[in-house]
C-alpha cells in the first residue's frame, strides 16, 4: 500500500500535539494512533466503505466481493473491535482464531513472491517436522538381508520460542460497519504487517528470539547466541555452465539432490545494478545457462549479497496469534502502535538450500560478435586472405 509521506508527517505531528495537549492520557494515546493509522491506510478504508455501502443496496455487487462467511469465534473476536479501547486494555490476551491466521497466510503466499517459496505450517500446530528424505540403495535376492536403507534429516521446528509483534487498530470508519468488511479491512492489513515480518525472517532472521534466514549458518552461532553469516561466494561472476557450477554443485550437496527451479533473491538495487546487465541481453532476454531460473527482488534482502535458492524447502509457521494487554507507557513513547503478538520460527532444511553470494562481482552479459566472410588487408601491396570465421568477444 502507498502511503502519502506529506500527509503522514502532518499525521504524525497532529497526534503528538494531542498527546501533549490532552489531560486524559490514555484517551490521548488512543486517538493518535487512530489518527495515524487512518491517515497510513486512507485509501484502503475508503474502498471498503464505499464497497460496503454498494453493498447495501445491490446484492449482486455483494457477492461479487467474495466476502468470508465468518464463524462465530471469528465474529466474537471481531465484535470486541467495536471498542477498541476495551478491546484492547482487557486483562487477558484475546487470541486471533487460527482461521484468520490461516487466511492471511494464504494471502500473503498469493501476493508475496519471496513467501511464496515457503513451506508453511498450519496456524494451530505448536509443532512441525523440517526434514528431507535421502538414503542409499541396494539390490538383492528377495531373502537378503536389506543393504540399504532410506532415511531423513528430521528437525523438530517449534514454533512457540520466537514472538512476531505487529501493529493493527482498526478505525471508527471501519469498526462501525458490518462484520465481513471488518474482516476484509482487518485481514489487509494484517497481511501487509506479517509479509515485512516474515519475509525479513525468511531472509535475514538472526536466529535469537527470530527464525534462522537462509542468509544465516544453522549450526554456528556467535556468542551473543545470533547465527553466524554465511561466508558469501566471490567466484560466481557470470552465468555460464563453467560460472554456475561451483553454485550448483553446493546446492545439489555435492550430487545427493537433484535442482529443479532455482530463484534468485537480491535487493531491488543490486537487481538493476548488477543482476540484470548479468542475466539478460539488451533485448531482455535471459541469457543464463540455467534455464530454470527466477529473479525476485526485496527490500528485506541484504543490499550487496544475493542467493541462488531452492524453492520449498524452507518452513515457517506462526501460532498463538494475539492483541496483548496494552501498555500505555510503550504507546506514549511510540504512539502510532497497537501491538499484536504471535509466536513464529522458521528454517531450512539445511544450509545448502541456499548458496550467497557477493552480487557486485557480477559482470555484464557482452553478447558474443562473429564474423564470417573475406578479411582483405594491404600490405606493400594487396595480398587477400580468406577465413571461415573470426569470433570476438
Amino acid at each position: 500500500m502507498k502511503i502519502n509521506e506529506t500527509k503522514m508527517k502532518q499525521a504524525q505531528e497532529e497526534a503528538l500535539k494531542i498527546l501533549q495537549e490532552s489531560e486524559d492520557k490514555s484517551q490521548a494515546v488512543l486517538d493518535a494512533i487512530e489518527k495515524i493509522a487512518s491517515t497510513q491506510y486512507e485509501d484502503l478504508i475508503q474502498e471498503i466503505k464505499e464497497q460496503a455501502a454498494r453493498a447495501e443496496s445491490d446484492k449482486e455487487y455483494a457477492k461479487s466481493l467474495n466476502l468470508r462467511v465468518l464463524s462465530k469465534e471469528e465474529k466474537d473476536f471481531y465484535e470486541k473491535f467495536r471498542d477498541i479501547k476495551q478491546a484492547i486494555t482487557a486483562d487477558q490476551i484475546d487470541i486471533l482464531p487460527n482461521s484468520i491466521i490461516d487466511i492471511t497466510m494464504e494471502n500473503i503466499k498469493k501476493e508475496s513472491t519471496i513467501l511464496e517459496d515457503v513451506n508453511f505450517a498450519p496456524a494451530d500446530v505448536k509443532r512441525w517436522i523440517s526434514a528431507e528424505k535421502s538414503g542409499t540403495y541396494a539390490w538383492g535376492g528377495l531373502t537378503d538381508s536389506i543393504k540399504g536403507e532410506l532415511n531423513a534429516t528430521i528437525e523438530s521446528l517449534n514454533l512457540e520460542v520466537n514472538k512476531l509483534s505487529v501493529y493493527l487498530v482498526i478505525p471508527k470508519a471501519i469498526r462501525d460497519l458490518a462484520l465481513p468488511f471488518v474482516d476484509r479491512y482487518f485481514t489487509a492489513i494484517l497481511q501487509e504487517a506479517l509479509n515485512d515480518g516474515l519475509e525479513y525472517g525468511y531472509l535475514q532472521g538472526k536466529g535469537k528470539n527470530e527464525p534462522i534466514g537462509i542468509y544465516k549458518q544453522i549450526e554456528a552461532v556467535n556468542e551473543d547466541q545470533t547465527h553466524k553469516d554465511k561466508t558469501v561466494n566471490t567466484n560466481l561472476t557470470r552465468f555460464t555452465p563453467k560460472g554456475l557450477a561451483e553454485a550448483k554443485k553446493y546446492l545439489t550437496k555435492n550430487g545427493i539432490r537433484v535442482l529443479g527451479a532455482l530463484v534468485l533473491y537480491c535487493h531491488p538495487n543490486d537487481e538493476a545494478d548488477y543482476v540484470a546487465p548479468a542475466i539478460y541481453d539488451d533485448e531482455g532476454r535471459l541469457v543464463s545457462s540455467y534455464k530454470n531460473l527466477t529473479v525476485k527482488v526485496s527490500a528485506n534482502n541484504p543490499q550487496g549479497k544475493a542467493a541462488l535458492v531452492i524453492p520449498k524447502k524452507y518452513t515457517m509457521g506462526l501460532s498463538n496469534f494475539g492483541i496483548n494487554e496494552y501498555d500505555q507507557t510503550k504507546a506514549l513513547e511510540d504512539a502510532d502502535l497497537v501491538i499484536g503478538k504471535g509466536y513464529a520460527n522458521g528454517r531450512a532444511v539445511d544450509d545448502n538450500v541456499a548458496f550467497v553470494f557477493d552480487v557486485t562481482k557480477l559482470e555484464e552479459y557482452v553478447k558474443p560478435v562473429r564474423v564470417v566472410g573475406a578479411v582483405t588487408t594491404t600490405v606493400d601491396g594487396t595480398v587477400t586472405t580468406e577465413s571461415a570465421e573470426v569470433q570476438g568477444a
